[in-house]
């Protein structure tokens, strides 16, 4: 398939590593002037949150995380501030996490930062080697702008696009490890709506069986080691939570990535926020799910990068941290490229779609990763149509 206009030749793996690396070598700075050498120490961000639960499960209170009184107090206590100095930082993972973030909670709590966004950021890095073995393209991942705004508060950002990256780059290759990837997100539930039934009507069986085992001992393991009151103490704030930052009345944060917070914003009307947002989680599970049920079975990578735009777009509770994953989709779409091709103006939007989320840096709006989620979904579609009508696939199947 001819590239056609705007190919864009210049733009070769080599200078993607270097341009990559440079930018990368730029973010790693910038962090450690935001932590170990800041002069009045590391600022109280996301990160804090994290932290401070992981300091009190260490201290046996897991339950009091979930406590917004008890985990202020902790957390001025840990960056010598007055407690109402901390506002909306709270703690609204499922118990489980406790596991992932107690390591770091054994750190200061700079240290803890630094040592957490580099061990998140290898986890997407691994991602991106699972989607195309190249080192350009784990540096171009690393480099792209969603990874400075998480690791600049400390999110969770990189790990949650590690392992949804990890669930479809390995799931038919090694079902096992991918359903262990899709277990894990469970930290973040609400971006694997639609992956069960994904699987369930591609009849992906292990892939299942291995993400119900893996959030099931997880989830069991976390009732053993923290108690059952931890599991009490969270279920009640999830319904809290939404009510906190979404609920009705509510100014939304321009910081949440939805198109509920969009049409919230714009209009004041939550039901018609609602309307709007259901409206495009339908369209973008329609098209995602045609992707995966048409036979034969398209482009690997149209269905990937199909799945992870639809995971982002249909919660309404997203924020911008959580957009790293977008480089994991532009991977999957860059190596069918890289071997079929690419389309007239493919390479531009590729990266037109990777550099979008810088909007979030310079000034929050929650349209800019609905738009950005939608032209990779679009991408997806065009490269399922593009292989369904190839040349060379016509001629094998007339």
């Amino acid at each position: 398939m001819p590239g056609g206009a705007g190919e864009m030749r210049w733009l070769t793996g080599a200078r993607v590593a270097l341009f990559g690396g440079a930018v990368v070598a730029l973010y790693f700075a910038i962090l450690l002037v935001g932590t170990l050498f800041r002069a009045d120490g590391a600022p109280p961000t996301d990160f804090l949150a994290f932290h401070t639960a992981g300091r009190l499960a260490l201290a046996g209170q897991a339950p009091q995380a979930y406590h917004w009184h008890v985990l202020q107090a902790a957390q001025a206590e840990t960056v010598g501030a007055p407690p109402d100095a901390i506002s909306s930082l709270a703690w609204l993972n499922p118990p489980h996490f406790f596991f992932v973030v107690i390591p770091f909670a054994m750190l200061p709590y700079a240290w803890g930062w630094l040592a957490w966004v580099l061990a998140t950021g290898v986890v997407h890095a691994a991602a991106a080697w699972a989607v195309l073995a190249r080192p350009a393209a784990m540096l171009a991942a690393l480099a792209a702008p969603p990874v400075l705004l998480t690791a600049s508060v400390g999110q969770n950002g990189l790990l949650t696009a590690g392992l949804i990256g990890l669930t479809f780059a390995l799931m038919d290759r090694r079902p096992w490890a991918a359903g262990l990837a899709l277990g894990l997100l469970t930290v973040k539930p609400q971006f694997g709506l639609l992956l069960p039934l994904i699987l369930a009507l591609t009849g992906r069986w292990r892939v299942f069986a291995a993400a119900a085992a893996a959030a099931l001992a997880a989830m069991a393991l976390s009732w053993l080691a923290f108690g059952g009151a931890t599991w009490l103490a969270f279920l009640p704030s999830i319904g809290g939570n939404a009510e906190r930052f979404l609920g009705p009345g509510i100014e939304v944060s321009p910081r949440i990535q939805s198109v509920f917070a969009f049409v919230a914003r714009l209009t004041g009307a939550d039901r018609a926020a609602m309307l709007a947002h259901g409206i495009v989680a339908l369209a973008a599970a329609a098209l995602t799910l045609r992707l995966w049920l048409r036979r034969p079975e398209g482009p690997e990578e149209a269905r990937a990068a199909a799945g992870i735009a639809s995971a982002y777009l249909l919660t309404p509770y997203v924020w911008g941290y959580d957009s790293p994953a977008i480089a994991i989709a532009v991977l999957f779409l860059a190596r069918a490229a890289l071997r079929d091709g690419f389309l007239p103006w493919e390479k531009p939007l590729l990266v037109a779609a990777c550099l979008w989320p810088a909007m979030l840096v310079l000034r929050p709006f929650p349209l800019v990763m609905p738009l950005a989620w939608g032209l990779v979904l679009w991408l997806a579609c065009r490269r399922d149509r593009a292989w369904r009508f190839s040349p060379a696939r016509c001629a094998t199947t007339s």
